[in-house]
């Protein structure tokens, strides 16, 4: 188990508050891992600490914290998409996120999907029309 402070360490933060914030943004992921020891001090088990690390690393690499966590949890949902699938007990029983009335993050990527594409149509429209009135030259060279 692991304490914050000896978290600061670990995933080379400089202030406890930073980890406190990386816990508080994956809490639902960390549900297993955490604890609360003696002066209700946090502790941390080696599973939590790899999600943190995962967490750290994701951070690192340009994304914000909530970035960070949201690509973390759409991770760890398909991985247990993936194992639930794999179990035939556990594919019978299993109602999809639909059915019960939840969207899930499979939703927000597709929309997300479809809102770049149209993003992604827009910007080619917009250059295509620049690039049609680059050839024009000024506007007041129409009138000589």
């Amino acid at each position: 188990m692991h304490t914050v402070p000896e978290l600061v360490a670990l995933l080379g933060l400089s202030t406890e508050n930073q980890v406190r914030n990386r816990i508080e943004a994956i809490r639902d992921l960390l549900a297993g891992s955490l604890r609360r020891g003696p002066n209700n001090q946090i502790l941390l088990t080696a599973d939590g600490l790899a999600l943190l690390r995962d967490l750290q690393g994701l951070c690192e690499t340009g994304h914000t914290l909530t970035e960070a966590a949201n690509i973390l949890r759409y991770k760890y949902e398909q991985t247990d998409r993936i194992v639930a699938e794999e179990s035939p007990t556990t594919a019978r029983n299993r109602v999809e996120p639909r059915e019960r009335g939840e969207g899930g993050w499979e939703v927000l990527v597709e929309h997300l999907a479809a809102e770049v594409r149209d993003l992604a149509q827009r910007v080619a429209a917009l250059e295509a029309v620049s690039r049609r009135e680059a050839g024009v030259g000024s506007w007041w060279e129409r009138w000589r």
